[in-house]
Formats: structure tokens, C-alpha cells, sequence
């Protein structure tokens, strides 16, 4: 079975040489590689073209104008061969086992589109950081965001395409997203009980406000949509993920509250509405949740922001 490894690269010197090596060192051996260099300015191009004429396996690098990941990595799609693809991000790296484990899942269940990894976050202090999946609940570890990520999982070519692909207008979310699509479009996934990616955290630096607000802001619309289409499929066998869906919503909109509370209140009247009852819980507090009872999300935190009091704890 081919697997395809498609690296979308934009600026990526200090990275790229880490990723390419573990590609290489994967054990299956049907494997091909193929590099988007996102319209980079600085020495990536000239590390591409050195491993393509040096690398042991074939490597091959296409260019384009900067136009983000996500187009990247459809870019590669379009150009490869493989019906199975690793999704591999420059600044991230894989076990040498990775392709040839999660391919073993793919042969034993051959009706899965997505197979599920658990991966580790490697912090900017070199804290390794595991992170599991919600194992066989797969709305919900959509919901939490326990799916997996980009790198750590393996993608079916043909259900990332009847999916749209990865959607090129979002700056966040993105894999979230496409995966939402997939299951919405019964998409069937297989779980990988092991660790075999390393995903970087780069550190934040100077990152805007109203970028922090725009992907609480995405947070938001893509829970939303999950819960409009649970709601529309079959509300009382999802029952609890519609629940947990208010609850995470309600907690996204408290903080993006801080910046705009119009907006927040409105998002809220769209995407709860009423009966719902906040838990309790490390941002919520007891004190909140009785004056959310007395006058309403709106008037709760109409409240907060007259008094100059904190809307939440930090999770």
C-alpha cells in the first residue's frame, strides 16, 4: 500500500531538515514525498533541493505562491499517488514505525478513512507532553479535541476529497475541521494506541488580540456546526455530546465576553439558548453560576464588566 507524505513548507529552515529525516527513516517501503514549498524567503528552497538530490528515497518539490498550509497540502494532494497520506508538518517528526503501524490498522479494518494517533507536544522548554485520544468516541474527541492532529494520524485520500479537502479560509482548526467534514460525511475511523509523532509548540511570541479573538471565534463556529448537525442527525442518541458541545461553548464565549460581550452574548443567544445551566468547574465558578441564574449570560456579564471584576479563571 502507498503512502504518500506530503510537508507543506513555508519559512521552515530550522525545522525542515527534522522532518525529512524522519520521513526517510520510515520503515514501510512503499513511500513517496512530496514538498510544497509555500513561497518561502528563506533557505528552505535550497534545503528542498538538496534532499531531493541526495535523500534515499524520492523526493519531490513543488512551488507555489504563499497561500497558506492548507492549500499546500492540497497542493500535494492533487500531485501524489498514494491513496493513503501522511499529513507531515515541517516542524514536526515521526517514529521510524509511524506509517508501517498505522497502514498494519488500515489492513485489519479495511473500512476506515481515518486512522487516529496519539501524539506528544513538544513545548518550548522541551517539556514532552503526551496527548491521548478519546478512544472509540469519535464525535466526542472532536468535541474535546482528542482526534488526533495533523501529523499524528493518517488520512484516506479519497475521504479527505469527498470531505472538500482542507479548508484553505482558516487560519486555525483546520485539521478539526476537515475531520468534522469527514464524519459528517460518515467517515469511519481506526485508533492508534501509540505514540509515534512529536508535534513542536513553537512559542507564541507577540501574537495580536484580535487574532487571539478570531480563533476563540472559530472555536466557536466550528462546535456550533457540530452541534447543529448532531442535533439535525439524532439528537437523543447524542445527547450527551450536545451537552458537552453547550458547555464548551459556553466557556469559549466567556473569554472572547472579555474582549466584545456584545458578540459573545449574541453567539451564545445563537448557539445555546435557553435552558441551559453552566458546571461548575475550573472556569466556572459557583459564585458565576448563581449569578448566571439570577440575570442571564448577558446580564452576568454585563455585570462583571460594570464592576471591573474577572470573568474567569485560566484553564
Amino acid at each position: 500500500m502507498k503512502v504518500s507524505v506530503i510537508i507543506p513548507c513555508h519559512n521552515v529552515e530550522a525545522h525542515i531538515d527534522r522532518a525529512l529525516a524522519s520521513a526517510m527513516a520510515q520503515t514501510h517501503p512503499d513511500i513517496e514525498v512530496v514538498c510544497v514549498d509555500d513561497g518561502s524567503t528563506d533557505g528552505t528552497a535550497a534545503i528542498l533541493r538538496r534532499w531531493s538530490a541526495e535523500a534515499p528515497r524520492p523526493i519531490r518539490v513543488l512551488h507555489q505562491e504563499n497561500r497558506g498550509a492548507s492549500a499546500a497540502r492540497n497542493r500535494g494532494m492533487a500531485e501524489c499517488d498514494g491513496p493513503w497520506i501522511q499529513f507531515l508538518d515541517a516542524d514536526d517528526a515521526i517514529a521510524p514505525g509511524k506509517v508501517a503501524g498505522q497502514v498494519a490498522l488500515v489492513e485489519a479494518h479495511p473500512d476506515t478513512d481515518l486512522v487516529v494517533g496519539d501524539y506528544e507536544s513538544v513545548m518550548p522548554n522541551g517539556l514532552l507532553l503526551p496527548a491521548l485520544a478519546l478512544y472509540d468516541h469519535a464525535w466526542m474527541g472532536l468535541i474535546k479535541t482528542r482526534l488526533g492532529t495533523t501529523s499524528a494520524n493518517l488520512w484516506k485520500r479519497e475521504a479527505v476529497a469527498a470531505a472538500g479537502g482542507w479548508p484553505e479560509d482558516l487560519r486555525s482548526s483546520q485539521d478539526y475541521t476537515l475531520m468534522f467534514h469527514m464524519l459528517r460525511a460518515g467517515a469511519r475511523v481506526s485508533w492508534d494506541h501509540t505514540i509515534r509523532t512529536e508535534v513542536l509548540k513553537r512559542p507564541t511570541g507577540s501574537i495580536s488580540q484580535t487574532g487571539v479573538h478570531q480563533n476563540w471565534e472559530r472555536y466557536v463556529g466550528l462546535r456550533r456546526e457540530i452541534k447543529e448537525h448532531l442535533v439535525a442527525t439524532d439528537p437523543a442518541s447524542y445527547r450527551e455530546e450536545i451537552a458537552t458541545l453547550e458547555q464548551y461553548i459556553f466557556m469559549a464565549l466567556r473569554i472572547m465576553a472579555v474582549k466584545d460581550r456584545r458578540a459573545a452574548v449574541t453567539e451564545f443567544r445563537r448557539s445555546i439558548g435557553r435552558g441551559f445551566v453552566p458546571e461548575v468547574g475550573r472556569a466556572i465558578t459557583e459564585r458565576y453560576v448563581l449569578l448566571y441564574k439570577l440575570l442571564g449570560f448577558a446580564g452576568a456579564e454585563r455585570l462583571l464588566e460594570a464592576i471591573g471584576r474577572p470573568r474567569h479563571r485560566p484553564v
